[in-house]
């Protein structure tokens, strides 16, 4: 145990750095803002014990229903937790919340002072299918991946901390968006890979060659940017962002800097862990080859992996926006007014840019591994 621990030290200790850092920031840095006063508005557990009315129809365009229900409902907590209140709960096409007795859903509840409080349906309780599913897929995680298995949720909780505590609110407080996410990407990818692979010139190698795949997807972002004249402001949630910054100095223009980092950094590890470990392999089985050969290995392997790793970047992106598509489509918009909108230019760079990170990142894993193995 103990050897595993210092194993682990360099890990540990950047985790206790960080959580030092989110803790300090929260208390001196942190500046916060709301576009809305939510003091007196609460969502709470309930569980419909009652339908006491009901006038539902099934409307064959949508093929879903649409009508009102008046339902008796027992608060779980909040301000009145064990008390039953009656509420309606108007269903239409796009609140297609329909209760049944005895399921558990989420009350919105506004309570201002000194005045009656007002109820409504906000959705269904997915609290147990969310557990269930992470428990699941925790489960899967540990029986088959076993101790490497465990570093690797380790890691996982490590990046989602460093997203939501230090990530989030540091943009959100005006410091610089690049110069923080990319402090979080190399974090993230050290701790990730010390616990899975522990301290070795593997894990150095791996190390290296994600963090230089990613510098180059943001290099190659900001040049093709500024080039098609896409920034934050170019975005659609841009006059929400407007309104942050005039009071925490949100800077709006290099957000968007943010996401392509993001949602790289996943593939970009997995390529560059993936070449790296098997460059080692084909060294382990074959002493003799020298750096030329390795680095043919290492590309040869990549070819392999550019073309499944592409197209999850790419439908990543499409995916997402899917729906967003949909919309477009209605609007029968022309080709060359689709292709010039801040919406497909902003799309277009992000999966450029990350698919581009991962091409790269072939040659450079193969770099970095046939050269450490050669100077061993």
């Amino acid at each position: 145990m103990i050897i595993k621990l210092k194993q682990n030290m360099i890990a540990i200790c950047i985790i206790v750095v960080s959580f030092a850092i989110a803790c300090l920031f929260q208390i001196y840095g942190n500046k916060t803002y709301s576009r809305y006063n939510s003091e007196n508005v609460h969502y709470n557990r309930g569980t419909v014990i009652e339908i006491l009315d009901e006038s539902i129809t099934y409307d064959k365009i949508s093929d879903s229903h649409i009508g009102s229900q008046k339902i008796k409902v027992l608060m779980k907590d909040g301000k009145f937790k064990n008390k039953e209140i009656e509420l309606s709960n108007n269903i239409t096409k796009t609140h297609q919340v329909l209760v049944k007795k005895g399921m558990d859903i989420i009350v919105n509840v506004d309570a201002p002072k000194n005045l009656k409080p007002y109820f409504t349906v906000y959705n269904y309780n997915r609290i147990l299918p969310i557990v269930f599913s992470t428990a699941c897929l925790l489960f899967a995680i540990f029986m088959i991946g076993k101790e490497k298995g465990i570093k690797a949720v380790i890691g996982l909780v490590y990046c989602i901390f460093l997203v939501a505590y230090i990530l989030l609110p540091m943009v959100f407080s005006g410091l610089s968006p690049i110069l923080i996410s990319m402090s979080c990407i190399i974090l993230a990818t050290i701790v990730t890979l010390l616990l899975l692979n522990g301290k070795s010139k593997k894990t150095l190698a791996a190390i290296l060659s994600t963090v230089i795949g990613i510098s180059v997807s943001l290099v190659f972002f900001q040049i093709i940017a500024k080039w098609m004249h896409i920034d934050g402001f170019s975005s659609s949630e841009a006059e929400g962002l407007l309104l942050i910054a005039e009071e925490t100095g949100l800077n709006v223009k290099n957000v968007l800097f943010v996401g392509i980092m993001i949602s790289s950094l996943g593939a970009v590890m997995d390529v560059c862990m993936s070449i790296v470990s098997a460059v080692y392999e084909v060294r382990y089985h074959n002493q003799g080859l020298g750096f030329k050969e390795l680095f043919r290995s290492g590309i040869e392997i990549g070819k392999d992996m550019i073309g499944t790793m592409c197209n999850t970047l790419i439908l990543a992106f499409t995916g997402s926006s899917f729906v967003t598509l949909l919309v477009f489509a209605s609007y029968q918009i022309e080709f060359t007014q689709f292709i010039n909108s801040n919406f497909f230019a902003i799309e277009f760079a992000q999966g450029i840019c990350g698919t581009l990170g991962i091409v790269l990142s072939v040659p450079i894993a193969s770099g970095f591994s046939a050269y450490f193995l050669c100077k061993e």
